[in-house]
């Protein structure tokens, strides 16, 4: 701003109709923005102001004297100097500075740091008083303003530097992409082509350039879809196979067609529509997708028809079943897979194949063929055994199980036991008979073989009273040979089942006198059974048979292996549908060593000595008493005698 021209002194001044130039001032300095003030160049007094100075430095300058060093105290420190020097010049010339100021706090408006431009000069007052006016204006708005622009310029250059950037790298990512990026505009021009088209199709940039996009690598089957999606978008802005991935067969310059993976963009712009798109050759990826799948059509088929059930399993359940594993439990493959595979396995075999498949996918040491019962849907109990690996199924962690149904291995093996068994059994029943029989019959033989010698020497010179006697021992002998012969006979017969349970009506107290009698005829001391009925005078369902046989061994071994002087008693009762025995001794009693295998053939107590007996009553007693769909059970004690207690089933007739 050019400096006001100084204020006449008042002896140059016009004639008295025109204002003073003092009144001229004032008025020039209220009609400006700018703050205007006048101080004494040597004293520093502020001479004049105007409104505007008092209003935006907030001080008092109409008390006289006021000094322009208040002013001074406002400004910056760090543009305190250099103000100062330029002051200093003033007599030499005018100056301009633009300095920073520290406004105070006026009413709500706090203190502020504003910038501010000044301009002095030198200007002798009315008198010719050595005076300087100074003009000044507020320029913070011009220096922020100046500093936005230049921020919102820097910034525009680092977008555009930026954008370039982004460019030049979208540019060279397109060029070294290895997917085809193909642009066309709205007519199916083509006016971008990359080097991945050009090794993916076989036509360079400069030749695809210009041309359609379906005379060069659309299939003629497909070309008239190609412009009535185009026409489409053109006219409605929407599209079947825009801004998604679709797989397509496209076609090479050598005239192949092969299968392609596509998604296309439009992008509009002040120019036109453009349509940008990524092709992707995945001719290689579906060849090896088919014979992928034609290898795992093989393997389903082999793994389907195989006589082995096969599961993955993991975290619990079962993740696959072939039919075989299915048929094993009976389920269908959505039921099998709903469920954990833990309900399918018997309960006592639960803990073991769980505890195998955690450890196993733990990667412990486990047994890798074990065998366990599953249990089918119709109730029945299969036994598998299984082979199981680890492997990774779907990426989780999972075991692959090989199971053989060995139901019918188990039954012929254990079939094969059993006979072994019975075979064990009968070889040491035959061991047990030889040993009986080579000790039971030789005693009778001898007894005939000596009777028979007697005879022979002597028997004209013998009495008739002792060759009687004799001829009683040949006939007891043979008696007692044919008994045990007789017992043999029936044992084999019980155990070939050709003895049959055939009950009829009798009456209980009737068949204990018909025994009783057989006792008396079979036995010298029967005269020490008491036999005693209670409550069994109604007619039962009985086999005679069966039951004379029970007793009559009950009571004959009872008497045989009791003191000559000792009672035996034999207690008969009914209670329901049920008959009950109970045939007691006080004789030499059953060592408990002996009572699991009492009932076997050709077994005797180890207490026996020299009694006579050949192992076979009591064998004889418990196939008859199964006949009869009974029970027995035996208590005693050793040298306390022995208590036989027989319950029948024998309903009342």
């Amino acid at each position: 701003m050019s400096a006001p021209p100084p204020v006449a002194a008042p002896a140059q001044a016009h004639a008295a109709a025109q204002p003073s130039p003092g009144a001229w001032l004032v008025q020039i300095a209220g009609a400006i923005e700018e703050m205007l003030w006048v101080t004494h160049e040597h004293t520093g007094e502020i001479i004049f102001s105007n409104s505007t100075f008092a209003s935006y430095w907030s001080l008092d300058t109409s008390t006289p004297g006021h000094r322009a060093a208040a002013l001074a105290e406002l400004v910056h420190h760090d543009d305190r100097e250099r103000l100062r020097h330029a002051r200093e010049q003033l007599p030499a010339k005018p100056f301009q500075e633009e300095y920073r100021v520290t406004l105070p706090a006026r009413g709500d408006k706090a203190s502020r740091t504003a910038r501010v431009r000044e301009h002095a000069f030198r200007s002798p007052g009315p008198a010719g008083e050595p005076w300087v006016t100074h003009i000044a204006r507020d320029v913070s708005w011009q220096f922020d303003t100046t500093a936005q622009l230049r921020a919102e310029i820097s910034r525009r250059t680092d977008a555009e530097r930026s954008r370039d950037d982004a460019t030049q790298r979208l540019e060279a990512m397109i060029a070294s992409a290895n997917d085809a990026v193909i642009t066309i505009n709205e007519h199916s021009a083509i006016i971008d082509w990359n080097a991945a088209a050009e090794r993916i199709f076989g036509w360079k940039r400069a030749e695809a350039l210009g041309r359609t996009l379906t005379e060069l690598i659309v299939p003629r089957t497909f070309r008239s879809h190609h412009h009535a999606g185009m026409e489409n978008y053109m006219r409605h802005g929407t599209g079947d196979i825009l801004n998604r991935r679709v797989e397509t067969t496209a076609l090479r310059r050598s005239g192949e067609e092969f299968q392609i993976e596509l998604s296309i963009w439009p992008v509009t712009s002040g120019e036109g529509v453009t349509f940008s798109s990524f092709i992707r050759d995945i001719s290689r990826r579906k060849s090896n997708e088919r014979a992928l799948a034609e290898s795992e059509a093989k393997y389903r088929k082999v793994v389907e028809n195989v006589n082995e059930g096969i599961l993955v399993t993991a975290a619990g359940r079962i993740l696959y079943a072939n039919p075989r594993a299915l048929e094993l439990t009976g389920l269908d493959d959505a039921t099998a897979k709903s469920r954990p595979f833990v309900e399918f396995i018997h309960a006592d075999d639960r803990e073991r194949v769980i505890s195998n498949h955690m450890r196993r996918l733990k990667g412990e040491q486990v047994e890798n063929h074990y065998q366990f019962r599953v249990i089918h849907r119709d109730g029945n109990v299969r036994w598998l055994e299984i082979s199981a690996v680890v492997f990774e199924w779907q990426n989780t962690p999972a075991t692959l199980n090989f199971l053989t149904d060995v139901t019918e291995r188990r039954r012929v093996d254990e079939e094969m036991r059993a006979s072994l068994a019975r075979e064990r059994e009968l070889s040491e029943l035959k061991s047990r008979f030889v040993a009986v029989a080579s000790h039971e019959f030789r005693t009778p033989l001898a007894a005939i073989l000596s009777s028979v010698e007697l005879l022979d020497d002597y028997g004209l010179r013998l009495p008739d009273d002792e060759r009687k006697e004799i001829v009683g021992l040949v006939k007891n002998a043979v008696a007692r040979m044919n008994k045990m012969v007789e017992q043999v006979l029936l044992t084999s017969r019980l155990e070939s089942g050709k003895f049959a349970f055939e009950p009829r009506s009798r009456h209980l107290s009737d068949l204990l006198v018909q025994v009783a009698s057989e006792m008396d005829q079979a036995h010298p001391q029967a005269s020490r059974i008491s036999m005693q009925c209670e409550g069994a005078e109604q007619a039962r369902m009985i086999d005679a048979k069966l039951l004379s046989h029970i007793l009559v061994n009950l009571l004959t071994n009872a008497l045989k292996y009791s003191p000559p002087d000792s009672e035996v008693t034999c207690i008969a009762s009914a209670d329901g549908e049920h008959l009950h025995f109970s045939v007691q001794d006080r004789g030499i009693g059953i060592p408990s060593a002996d009572l699991p295998r009492l009932f076997e053939s050709f077994h005797r107590g180890t207490n026996v000595g020299n009694i006579q007996g050949t192992g076979i009553g009591l064998h004889i007693v418990k196939e008859c008493v199964d006949l009869h769909r009974g029970t027995i059970d035996v208590q005693s004690v050793a040298g306390e005698g022995a208590t036989f207690n027989v319950r029948l089933h024998a309903p009342q007739a």
